[in-house]
């Protein structure tokens, strides 16, 4: 599976069962559901559905409402089927400044809902705030579309860049969206310059790429998400690095300092062994913090989170590399690391990513129960 995550947006032409399944087995890691269109009784079934494939095919897949506007009374309603269905993230359309957001999570908090929050950026205003909007939203979506009538069209490549650019700074997922495949709502392939784009999204290291009407009233919406996964595979292994110096990473926290060096015993590690066999990282987390700071270096290597926060497995689906697995044996998160817990976690990981005897991994976990949720810990590890 490609380390980039792929959105798919579910209509008429997607909405039963089997396609839905098929989706999720083509490599969609989250379903966007467009509060624009259809009514919320259809969205509420369609979620259901949703539900349902998952139980199905046995894997994890996120759960996305984009909300059209911000009108007070339209807003609640939609609120009260996001909180019913307990999806996973909502973004908001029409952003102009963080106030918008702010108001947001006020109506929100009424209910007591705490959604992911991905701000759409598609109008000047965006653009001209969006420092402080990106400083309160959870996560970014470049809205290419309604961007690109908002501002000159040739300028929409360089904010696209710029923005993954910051997100990547900051650790927060990005989603670059509109109009990647558009042609193969009707055809079985691609142009190809379609294929570049997608591939130039890859290059920019975004956390997601989005299908809109290729998968929502599209003739072949699985092809579409399997031509996803072949472009973002390829480009994911021939890009470079990502550029350090360029992105100014900062690190503040323990948790992003220990990140780091994991990342850096990998990048060493393809110099000074003639056959690389580190397969993975492998991440131990209550709150997803060590797998985002990881995530946000775009290692060439899967990040197996391990964790029994139920929520926060569905949430994962949105950050690059992230495979997360969800450990119910734990009552809670806060267990003190000892060699036994860690064998259990190695034993997780092996099965659900098929990792074989003599490949390593780099562990990546808290062994103090003081300091919860604080990663201390890279244990080379083995497979045995």
């Amino acid at each position: 599976m490609a380390l980039t995550k792929i959105i798919a947006t579910i209509g008429p032409g997607s909405e039963d069962l089997s396609t839905i399944s098929n989706l999720i087995k083509a490599g969609a890691n989250v379903f966007r559901l467009n509060l624009k269109h259809n009514n919320l009784d259809w969205h509420q079934n369609v979620i259901k559905k949703i539900k349902k494939a998952i139980i199905e095919t046995k894997t994890t897949v996120g759960i996305l409402l984009d909300f059209p506007d911000l009108n007070f009374q339209p807003t609640l309603r939609r609120l009260s089927l996001a909180t019913k269905e307990e999806v996973d993230f909502i973004a908001l359309s029409l952003i102009k400044t963080k106030k918008d957001i702010e108001n947001f999570k006020k109506w929100a908090q009424k209910i007591s809902f705490s959604p992911t929050i991905l701000a759409k950026i598609e109008t000047k205003e965006s653009l001209k705030n969006f420092d402080s909007i990106l400083d309160i939203a959870d996560g970014i979506m470049v809205a290419r579309g309604d961007l690109g009538e908002a501002i000159p069209i040739e300028e929409v490549p360089y904010y696209q860049k710029e923005i993954i650019k910051k997100c990547i700074q900051k650790g927060k997922p990005v989603v670059t969206a509109t109009q990647m495949l558009l042609s193969m709502v009707n055809n079985q392939k691609p142009t190809r310059a379609e294929v570049s784009d997608v591939a130039n999204a890859i290059l920019d290291y975004t956390d997601a790429i989005m299908l809109s009407e290729e998968t929502a009233i599209g003739k072949y919406p699985i092809e579409a998400v399997k031509t996803m996964q072949r472009i973002a595979q390829f480009w994911e292994q021939k890009r470079p690095a990502v550029p350090e110096i360029e992105l100014n990473f900062e690190f503040k926290d323990q948790n992003s300092m220990l990140s780091y060096s994991a990342y850096q015993l990998w990048r060493s590690s393809l110099s000074f062994y003639q056959e690389n066999n580190i397969k993975a990282f492998v991440a131990v987390t209550e709150d997803g913090t060590n797998v985002k700071m990881l995530s946000r270096f775009r290692p060439n290597l899967p990040i197996l989170s391990i964790t029994c926060n139920k929520k926060l497995v569905d949430q994962l689906c949105l950050i690059y590399g992230a495979h997360p697995i969800y450990f119910k044996e734990y009552k809670n998160c806060h267990l003190k690391r000892n060699l036994n817990e860690i064998k259990k976690e190695i034993l997780l990981a092996k099965k659900y990513y098929n990792l074989k005897k003599g490949d390593k991994v780099i562990f990546l976990y808290s062994e103090n129960i003081e300091k919860l949720g604080k990663a201390n810990v890279i244990r080379m590890q083995e497979i045995i």
